[in-house]
């Protein structure tokens, strides 16, 4: 495996960003339904490409970490990599924000303003972090990236490391905002016309 690890990060970084991107589009097209008479009649087409997408995208973004870990000589040892797992992080919470709204609420999720803003906000937080990562993915292996055409670029290549035990109370306290936010909190039907 360690052989083609780079071809196959290469290989899933492709399919987990372009499923991401298409996620990001298709729900801000979806939202855009509710002030668009023309694209109110796609706003089904566009919801189900994005859950689709997103959901691939979802599997897709560990194996593409996870094969970066095995095609980099020290993963750790370098800022602007750690930066790539903090930002994959990120794209992977937005992601699944997205797909659990969706499957909470079903697909007329997108008739409701607010719930269908928050949506558009997780697709599109998980696109912007997805392009990112990828930037910082074509800065180190061919040394430009579509940050390129943006009047400045961030310096990725320093980071704030934490201590092992601030990370795992702040995992402890993601699972408990969660166990209380499911068990806890008011039960959710799908929306329905």
């Amino acid at each position: 495996f360690l052989m083609f690890a780079i071809t196959f990060h290469h290989l899933i970084v492709g399919i987990a960003s372009g499923t991401g991107i298409l996620m990001g589009i298709c729900a801000l097209l979806a939202w855009l339904g509710n002030f668009v008479s023309n694209l109110d009649d796609f706003q089904q087409s566009f919801d189900k490409t994005s859950l689709l997408s997103s959901i691939l995208c979802l599997i897709c973004m560990p194996l593409a970490i996870f094969s970066g870990t095995y095609a980099t000589s020290d993963p750790g040892g370098i800022a602007i990599l750690y930066n790539k797992f903090v930002f994959s992080g990120l794209a992977i919470g937005f992601t699944a924000s997205f797909i659990a709204g969706r499957v909470r609420f079903g697909e007329k999720i997108w008739n409701d303003f607010k719930l269908s803003t928050l949506q558009m906000i997780c697709a599109s937080g998980a696109m912007f972090w997805i392009i990112i990562t990828g930037s910082i993915g074509g800065k180190i292996s061919i040394g430009e990236s579509v940050m390129d055409i943006m009047p400045f670029w961030p310096d990725f290549t320093s980071t704030i490391v934490l201590p092992w035990w601030i990370s795992m109370v702040m995992l402890v306290f993601g699972i408990a905002s969660i166990f209380v936010a499911l068990k806890l909190g008011p039960t959710v039907n799908k929306i329905s016309d």
